[in-house]
């Protein structure tokens, strides 16, 4: 296991180009946003926006996994010279177009389930958890909720600032179990998904197929694979609690968001290099 996060950060650091379409690809995604924000005024218009974010994704998804797995293979070749892994890691960039060709309706389909299904799934699982462990406000509560509400709409700024400081300690504490349960339910199903994309790419089956022979292999080797996702999770989330801060500070906001983006690339490739070692090496042998 800790050779698995130690060799991830040298794939990282040899193939950190792999973060370039990643960040191009969020600021595609933002100024479409920005962009269909005024104007989208019919319902129309609304779903070719969404559907065309939606097949964004996936190309996007289908390229830049495909890219993850050929740097992972190509960690394992040995070169002589600096050029010749620096030329090899820039062709990595043929394998943006490759992936798309080769992955994208398998991305579609996994995106169609995920929305449709396994969301649907999650969020009828914590309103149902919710509703026997937390319940629901009492009318008075309801009541006083929606008046604060209201006042916090009619303010021009900080509504949320108002909305938390005239709610009460009840109600905090009861939002704020609402929210422990719902980040209790993302983290249970994000690991039984984390090894999905690998299953799709490695073994080139259907998405729905992939679904469940990766979720089996999970189990299969559970304890090494809750390892590995806990250690990964703990990181990110110190992280992300550290970029909250640090919005405050404009180079401070800077670094973050590098580290963030290197992060997120070092935690694909420790899962795609998990994966590859635990399941594929040993089946090939």
């Amino acid at each position: 296991m800790k050779n698995i996060f130690v060799d991830s950060f040298k794939i990282t650091n040899n193939s950190i180009i792999l973060a370039i379409p990643l960040i191009l690809f969020i600021k595609i995604i933002d100024l479409y946003s920005m962009y269909s924000k005024y104007h989208l005024d019919t319902t129309l218009k609304f779903l070719v926006a969404s559907l065309t974010v939606i097949c964004m994704i996936c190309a996007f998804c289908a390229g830049w996994f495909s890219m993850v797995k050929d740097a992972v293979k190509l960690s394992h070749k040995v070169f002589v010279l600096d050029k010749d892994r620096a030329k090899a890691t820039l062709n990595l960039f043929k394998s943006l177009l490759d992936g798309v060709g080769k992955y994208f309706l398998s991305f579609l389909g996994a995106c169609c389930i995920y929305i449709f299904v396994i969301q649907l799934i999650a969020a009828q699982l914590v309103w149902f958890i919710g509703g026997r462990l937390i319940g629901a406000l009492d009318p008075s509560s309801m009541q006083q909720l929606q008046e604060i509400s209201l006042s916090a709409a009619a303010s021009n700024s900080a509504s949320m600032a108002i909305l938390l400081d005239k709610m009460t300690p009840e109600m905090i504490a009861y939002f704020g179990k609402w929210s422990l349960l719902f980040v209790l339910v993302t983290f249970v199903v994000s690991f039984l998904l984390m090894l999905w994309i690998p299953e799709m790419l490695y073994k080139k089956n259907n998405p729905l197929i992939a679904l469940g022979t990766s979720i089996c292999k999970i189990f299969k080797n559970f304890i090494s694979s809750l390892s590995i996702y806990i250690s990964l999770w703990f990181v990110g989330f110190v992280i992300l609690f550290i970029n909250t801060f640090s919005i405050i500070n404009p180079f401070a906001y800077l670094f973050m968001s590098i580290l963030m983006f290197y992060f997120f690339v070092y935690m694909v490739i420790a899962i795609f290099l998990y994966y590859e070692r635990k399941y594929v090496s040993d089946e090939e042998e």
